[in-house]
């Protein structure tokens, strides 16, 4: 009897124990969801405060009041890291304009100005990248902190590619780059101070550079005539986010690295023109509606295959129920017939690196075809 009661006791406890988890998991999550709430306030409440005054950046804030807008419909449609990734486009927009109103005519074409201004934000995001990479992410879900490894990642390219604009044109050109660095480094920071707790085992994160090696090769192979040429911006934004992942795996930022290796995997399924017919676009969206409700059932933190479906799933319902576009069709068809594939491949082993037989060659300097 004393043993039945005490298994009796350890049970409830367990129990209570797990509801807890559960509860407090919830709170967190919450708790995140304000905070991105908060966030996204903030800046709209700056946009109206303070409107942007010059022509040549309209344009640049519509766009940017239109990612707090897709920001806060899929905070408020429950999808929490889609919410994340339009807030931090927006954010890194936003400091580029503020930074271009705020220091454009005290600049003008003063590079020693440029250079005083720039090596002041230079030894800020050195020291800020320094605490970023001692950051203890065990309590956060994949998917936040690869949206921070990867806005983390992009700060000190960003600020040393404005000194290059600064120098090579003009210091007025260098300002823009210069504020999209401090928006990377201040949602970075942003996105470690939410109160999120992950939810399940802990994704098996390691070095995706055997997939990005394969996957370059493969690109490689598929910059061809007449592809090469209708495709050229696709080929563009397909290299640069590979040689980003690379950057970051080397890092050993590995959610940013997956994260972009399968946002690398993304854009090489869209140089397949093929738009999915009307039964296809039927199956999809059940499908994108299983897989997400799959991964956030899961007992794995899946949180950075559930960005991609969060994203697809607002593709295909749109608060204003306009009908997806074209790409957006072939983007979701991609998440799930490559992307996720390629996602739950990453939860096995590397791969081991293929050694490649040393050769002599003539090398012929050119520029670049992808940039």
């Amino acid at each position: 009897m004393t043993t039945k009661h005490g298994s009796l006791v350890r049970l409830m406890a367990l129990s209570f124990a797990g509801l807890f988890f559960i509860a407090n998991t919830k709170a967190y999550a919450q708790d995140a969801a304000a905070q991105t709430k908060a966030e996204i306030e903030r800046l709209q409440q700056s946009l109206k405060a303070q409107p942007i005054q010059s022509p040549d950046l309209v344009d640049l804030g519509k766009g940017i009041e239109q990612r707090l807008k897709d920001a806060d419909s899929a905070r408020s449609a429950g999808h929490l890291y889609l919410s994340l990734e339009n807030l931090g486009q927006a954010e890194d927009y936003f400091q580029a304009v503020r930074t271009i109103e705020a220091k454009a005519d005290a600049i003008k074409d003063n590079l020693p100005a440029f250079e005083a201004e720039w090596g002041k934000a230079s030894l800020e995001y050195a020291a800020l990248d320094k605490q970023a990479r001692q950051r203890d992410w065990e309590r956060f879900p994949a998917a936040v902190r690869a949206l921070s490894e990867s806005a983390q990642g992009r700060t000190i390219p960003l600020l040393e590619g404005s000194r290059g604009f600064a120098t090579s044109t003009k210091p007025q050109d260098g300002l823009a780059y210069m504020g999209e660095a401090k928006g990377e480094a201040a949602y970075a920071t942003f996105l470690y101070g939410l109160s999120i707790a992950r939810k399940g085992a802990p994704f098996p994160l390691r070095s995706v550079l055997p997939e990005l090696e394969a996957l370059q090769e493969k690109t490689n192979a598929a910059f061809q005539p007449p592809r090469s040429i209708d495709m050229h911006p696709r080929f563009i934004n397909l290299n640069a986010t590979l040689k980003f992942a690379r950057e970051l795996d080397s890092s050993r930022a590995y959610a940013g690295a997956l994260y972009q290796y399968l946002e690398a995997t993304r854009h090489y399924g869209m140089l397949d023109p093929l738009v999915p017919d009307d039964a296809k676009q039927s199956a999809l969206r059940s499908q994108v509606a299983e897989e997400l409700k799959k991964v956030s059932t899961s007992r794995r933190d899946d949180s950075i295959a559930q960005i991609f479906l969060e994203k697809a799933n607002g593709w295909l319902n749109k608060p204003e129920g306009a009908a997806p576009s074209s790409d957006e069709w072939r983007s979701t068809r991609v998440i799930l017939e490559q992307v996720l594939p390629a996602y739950y491949a990453a939860l096995k082993p590397a791969a081991p690196l293929q050694q490649k037989a040393a050769r002599t060659a003539t090398l012929t300097l050119v520029r670049w075809p992808y940039t």
